[in-house]
Protein backbone atom coordinates (compact mmCIF):
# COMPACT_ATOMS: atom_id res chain seq x y z
CA UNK A 1 0.00 0.00 0.00
CA UNK A 2 2.26 2.69 -1.34
CA UNK A 3 1.58 6.08 -2.95
CA UNK A 4 0.12 5.74 -6.45
CA UNK A 5 -1.53 7.80 -9.12
CA UNK A 6 -4.76 7.69 -7.13
CA UNK A 7 -3.33 10.21 -4.64
CA UNK A 8 -3.87 13.95 -5.05
CA UNK A 9 -0.41 14.40 -3.47
CA UNK A 10 -1.59 15.80 -0.16
CA UNK A 11 1.25 15.03 2.32
CA UNK A 12 0.49 12.16 4.68
CA UNK A 13 0.93 14.21 7.87
CA UNK A 14 -1.66 16.60 6.44
CA UNK A 15 -3.96 13.68 5.64
CA UNK A 16 -3.58 12.45 9.21
CA UNK A 17 -4.40 15.93 10.55
CA UNK A 18 -7.45 16.15 8.28
CA UNK A 19 -8.67 12.75 9.47
CA UNK A 20 -8.27 13.62 13.14
CA UNK A 21 -9.95 16.99 12.63
CA UNK A 22 -12.87 15.38 10.82
CA UNK A 23 -13.17 12.77 13.56
CA UNK A 24 -13.33 15.47 16.22
CA UNK A 25 -15.96 17.40 14.26
CA UNK A 26 -17.88 14.17 13.66
CA UNK A 27 -17.84 13.37 17.36
CA UNK A 28 -19.28 16.78 18.23
CA UNK A 29 -21.91 16.68 15.48
CA UNK A 30 -22.85 13.07 16.22
CA UNK A 31 -23.30 13.84 19.92
CA UNK A 32 -25.50 16.85 19.19
CA UNK A 33 -27.67 14.94 16.72
CA UNK A 34 -28.01 11.93 19.03
CA UNK A 35 -29.27 14.28 21.75
CA UNK A 36 -31.79 15.65 19.26
CA UNK A 37 -32.90 12.06 18.60
CA UNK A 38 -33.42 11.58 22.35
CA UNK A 39 -35.49 14.75 22.56
CA UNK A 40 -37.65 13.92 19.53
CA UNK A 41 -38.23 10.22 20.26
CA UNK A 42 -38.82 10.47 24.03
CA UNK A 43 -40.05 14.01 24.55
CA UNK A 44 -37.76 14.19 27.57
CA UNK A 45 -35.15 16.85 28.23
CA UNK A 46 -31.43 16.25 27.84
CA UNK A 47 -31.09 16.37 31.63
CA UNK A 48 -33.21 13.20 31.89
CA UNK A 49 -30.89 11.15 29.69
CA UNK A 50 -28.46 9.83 32.37
CA UNK A 51 -31.30 8.67 34.60
CA UNK A 52 -33.32 6.96 31.85
CA UNK A 53 -30.79 5.66 29.33
CA UNK A 54 -30.57 2.28 31.12
CA UNK A 55 -34.33 1.79 31.00
CA UNK A 56 -35.02 -1.22 28.73
CA UNK A 57 -38.04 0.67 27.45
CA UNK A 58 -35.66 3.11 25.78
CA UNK A 59 -33.87 0.36 23.85
CA UNK A 60 -34.96 1.60 20.41
CA UNK A 61 -34.05 5.19 21.23
CA UNK A 62 -30.57 4.29 22.47
CA UNK A 63 -29.94 2.12 19.41
CA UNK A 64 -30.87 4.96 17.06
CA UNK A 65 -28.70 7.36 19.05
CA UNK A 66 -25.79 4.93 18.77
CA UNK A 67 -26.17 4.62 15.01
CA UNK A 68 -26.33 8.40 14.56
CA UNK A 69 -23.31 9.14 16.77
CA UNK A 70 -21.09 6.40 15.30
CA UNK A 71 -22.11 7.30 11.74
CA UNK A 72 -20.70 10.80 12.09
CA UNK A 73 -17.76 9.78 14.26
CA UNK A 74 -16.55 6.73 12.33
CA UNK A 75 -18.02 6.70 8.82
CA UNK A 76 -18.02 10.32 7.70
CA UNK A 77 -14.34 11.22 8.48
CA UNK A 78 -12.59 8.50 6.41
CA UNK A 79 -15.04 8.91 3.54
CA UNK A 80 -14.50 12.68 3.47
CA UNK A 81 -10.72 12.23 3.67
CA UNK A 82 -10.88 9.82 0.73
CA UNK A 83 -12.86 12.35 -1.30
CA UNK A 84 -10.51 15.20 -0.37
CA UNK A 85 -7.18 13.41 -0.87
CA UNK A 86 -7.76 10.73 -3.52
CA UNK A 87 -9.06 10.65 -7.08
CA UNK A 88 -10.85 7.34 -6.59
CA UNK A 89 -12.11 7.32 -2.98
CA UNK A 90 -13.52 3.78 -3.08
CA UNK A 91 -10.17 2.40 -4.21
CA UNK A 92 -8.34 4.19 -1.41
CA UNK A 93 -10.78 2.82 1.17
CA UNK A 94 -10.62 -0.72 -0.24
CA UNK A 95 -14.29 -0.76 -1.19
CA UNK A 96 -13.77 -1.33 -4.92
CA UNK A 97 -13.25 -5.11 -4.95
CA UNK A 98 -15.62 -8.01 -4.34
CA UNK A 99 -14.71 -10.96 -2.16
CA UNK A 100 -14.56 -14.59 -3.28
CA UNK A 101 -15.41 -17.91 -1.65
CA UNK A 102 -11.79 -18.78 -0.81
CA UNK A 103 -11.35 -15.49 1.03
CA UNK A 104 -14.55 -16.07 3.01
CA UNK A 105 -13.37 -19.53 4.06
CA UNK A 106 -10.02 -18.09 5.15
CA UNK A 107 -11.73 -15.38 7.20
CA UNK A 108 -13.92 -18.02 8.89
CA UNK A 109 -10.85 -20.10 9.72
CA UNK A 110 -9.06 -17.09 11.23
CA UNK A 111 -12.21 -16.22 13.19
CA UNK A 112 -12.36 -19.67 14.74
CA UNK A 113 -8.72 -19.38 15.82
CA UNK A 114 -9.36 -16.05 17.55
CA UNK A 115 -11.65 -17.52 20.21
CA UNK A 116 -9.01 -19.54 22.09
CA UNK A 117 -6.61 -16.63 21.61
CA UNK A 118 -9.18 -14.22 23.05
CA UNK A 119 -9.75 -16.48 26.04
CA UNK A 120 -6.02 -16.69 26.78
CA UNK A 121 -5.47 -12.96 26.42
CA UNK A 122 -8.49 -12.25 28.62
CA UNK A 123 -6.96 -14.38 31.37
CA UNK A 124 -3.61 -12.61 31.00
CA UNK A 125 -5.35 -9.24 31.23
CA UNK A 126 -6.94 -10.34 34.50
CA UNK A 127 -3.67 -11.34 36.19
CA UNK A 128 -1.42 -8.50 35.02
CA UNK A 129 -0.15 -6.67 38.13
CA UNK A 130 -1.45 -3.12 38.39
CA UNK A 131 -1.80 -0.70 41.34
CA UNK A 132 -4.71 -1.45 43.67
CA UNK A 133 -6.32 1.93 43.01
CA UNK A 134 -6.34 1.16 39.29
CA UNK A 135 -7.88 -2.25 39.96
CA UNK A 136 -10.73 -0.69 41.93
CA UNK A 137 -11.35 1.92 39.23
CA UNK A 138 -11.20 -0.51 36.31
CA UNK A 139 -13.49 -3.03 38.02
CA UNK A 140 -16.01 -0.28 38.76
CA UNK A 141 -15.91 0.71 35.08
CA UNK A 142 -16.42 -2.90 34.01
CA UNK A 143 -19.34 -3.29 36.41
CA UNK A 144 -21.00 -0.13 35.10
CA UNK A 145 -20.43 -1.33 31.54
CA UNK A 146 -21.96 -4.73 32.35
CA UNK A 147 -24.99 -3.11 33.94
CA UNK A 148 -25.49 -0.91 30.91
CA UNK A 149 -25.23 -3.84 28.53
CA UNK A 150 -27.56 -5.98 30.64
CA UNK A 151 -30.16 -3.22 30.69
CA UNK A 152 -30.01 -2.38 27.01
CA UNK A 153 -28.98 -5.58 25.28
CA UNK A 154 -31.85 -7.70 26.56
CA UNK A 155 -32.66 -9.55 23.36
CA UNK A 156 -35.98 -11.13 24.35
CA UNK A 157 -37.65 -11.47 20.94
CA UNK A 158 -36.56 -12.62 17.50
CA UNK A 159 -37.34 -9.21 15.98
CA UNK A 160 -35.11 -7.55 18.57
CA UNK A 161 -32.44 -10.15 17.80
CA UNK A 162 -32.52 -9.16 14.11
CA UNK A 163 -32.37 -5.47 15.00
CA UNK A 164 -29.46 -6.14 17.35
CA UNK A 165 -27.61 -8.10 14.67
CA UNK A 166 -27.76 -5.03 12.45
CA UNK A 167 -27.14 -2.29 15.03
CA UNK A 168 -24.72 -4.15 17.33
CA UNK A 169 -23.24 -6.60 14.84
CA UNK A 170 -23.16 -5.22 11.31
CA UNK A 171 -23.07 -1.42 11.61
CA UNK A 172 -20.28 -1.19 14.23
CA UNK A 173 -18.26 -3.65 12.16
CA UNK A 174 -18.67 -1.53 9.04
CA UNK A 175 -18.21 1.84 10.76
CA UNK A 176 -15.18 0.78 12.82
CA UNK A 177 -13.42 -0.91 9.90
CA UNK A 178 -13.87 2.25 7.86
CA UNK A 179 -12.54 4.45 10.64
CA UNK A 180 -9.66 2.37 11.93
CA UNK A 181 -8.48 0.24 9.03
CA UNK A 182 -9.55 2.10 5.84
CA UNK A 183 -8.94 5.47 7.46
CA UNK A 184 -6.33 5.60 10.22
CA UNK A 185 -4.27 2.50 9.39
CA UNK A 186 -4.38 3.30 5.70
CA UNK A 187 -2.93 6.77 6.17
CA UNK A 188 -0.34 5.65 8.72
CA UNK A 189 0.81 2.78 6.49
CA UNK A 190 1.50 5.22 3.69
CA UNK A 191 3.08 7.75 6.03
CA UNK A 192 5.48 5.24 7.65
CA UNK A 193 5.95 3.33 4.38
CA UNK A 194 5.02 0.02 5.98
CA UNK A 195 2.33 -1.74 8.02
CA UNK A 196 4.01 -2.61 11.33
CA UNK A 197 3.83 0.73 13.15
CA UNK A 198 0.51 1.57 11.48
CA UNK A 199 -1.18 -1.65 12.58
CA UNK A 200 0.24 -1.41 16.10
CA UNK A 201 -0.87 2.20 16.66
CA UNK A 202 -4.28 1.57 15.10
CA UNK A 203 -4.84 -1.58 17.17
CA UNK A 204 -3.98 0.22 20.42
CA UNK A 205 -6.35 3.08 19.61
CA UNK A 206 -9.03 0.64 18.44
CA UNK A 207 -8.91 -1.17 21.77
CA UNK A 208 -8.69 2.02 23.83
CA UNK A 209 -11.80 3.38 22.09
CA UNK A 210 -13.87 0.62 23.75
CA UNK A 211 -12.97 1.87 27.26
CA UNK A 212 -12.45 -1.59 28.77
CA UNK A 213 -9.20 -2.37 30.55
CA UNK A 214 -9.98 -6.07 31.08
CA UNK A 215 -10.77 -6.45 27.40
CA UNK A 216 -7.84 -4.37 26.21
CA UNK A 217 -5.49 -7.17 25.12
CA UNK A 218 -8.31 -9.08 23.42
CA UNK A 219 -9.44 -6.10 21.38
CA UNK A 220 -5.88 -5.09 20.59
CA UNK A 221 -5.21 -8.59 19.22
CA UNK A 222 -8.42 -8.39 17.18
CA UNK A 223 -7.20 -5.04 15.88
CA UNK A 224 -3.92 -6.62 14.76
CA UNK A 225 -5.77 -9.47 13.02
CA UNK A 226 -8.14 -7.07 11.29
CA UNK A 227 -5.22 -4.84 10.37
CA UNK A 228 -3.36 -7.73 8.76
CA UNK A 229 -6.45 -8.81 6.86
CA UNK A 230 -6.89 -5.30 5.51
CA UNK A 231 -3.22 -4.78 4.67
CA UNK A 232 -2.69 -8.04 2.80
CA UNK A 233 -6.04 -8.07 1.00
CA UNK A 234 -6.54 -4.33 0.44
CA UNK A 235 -10.23 -5.18 0.76
CA UNK A 236 -12.38 -3.50 3.40
CA UNK A 237 -15.20 -6.02 3.04
CA UNK A 238 -13.18 -8.94 4.43
CA UNK A 239 -12.56 -7.05 7.68
CA UNK A 240 -16.21 -6.02 7.83
CA UNK A 241 -17.22 -9.67 7.41
CA UNK A 242 -14.85 -10.79 10.17
CA UNK A 243 -15.97 -7.99 12.49
CA UNK A 244 -19.67 -8.65 11.83
CA UNK A 245 -19.33 -12.39 12.48
CA UNK A 246 -17.37 -11.77 15.69
CA UNK A 247 -19.98 -9.31 16.98
CA UNK A 248 -22.87 -11.36 15.63
CA UNK A 249 -21.80 -14.51 17.44
CA UNK A 250 -21.87 -12.60 20.73
CA UNK A 251 -25.32 -11.19 19.95
CA UNK A 252 -26.53 -14.69 19.06
CA UNK A 253 -25.15 -16.07 22.32
CA UNK A 254 -27.03 -13.38 24.27
CA UNK A 255 -30.23 -14.17 22.39
CA UNK A 256 -29.92 -17.93 22.99
CA UNK A 257 -29.15 -17.40 26.68
CA UNK A 258 -32.30 -15.30 26.97
CA UNK A 259 -34.39 -17.92 25.20
CA UNK A 260 -33.12 -20.81 27.33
Amino acid sequence: MHPDRNSKNIPYPAQFAILIGLAGAGMILGTILSLVVWLVMTGRSFADLPAHMLDPGNYNVIMVMQVVSTFFMFLVPPVMLAVIAYRYPRRFLGMHSAINFRQVVLVLAILLLTFPLSGALGEINQILPIPHAWTVKFKAMEQARSQQEAALIHISTFSRYLISMVIIGLLPGFFEELAFRAGLQNVLTRWFNGPVVAILITSILFSAAHFSYYGFLVRMALGVILGLIYYFSGNLWLGVLFHFLYNGLQVTALYLSTES
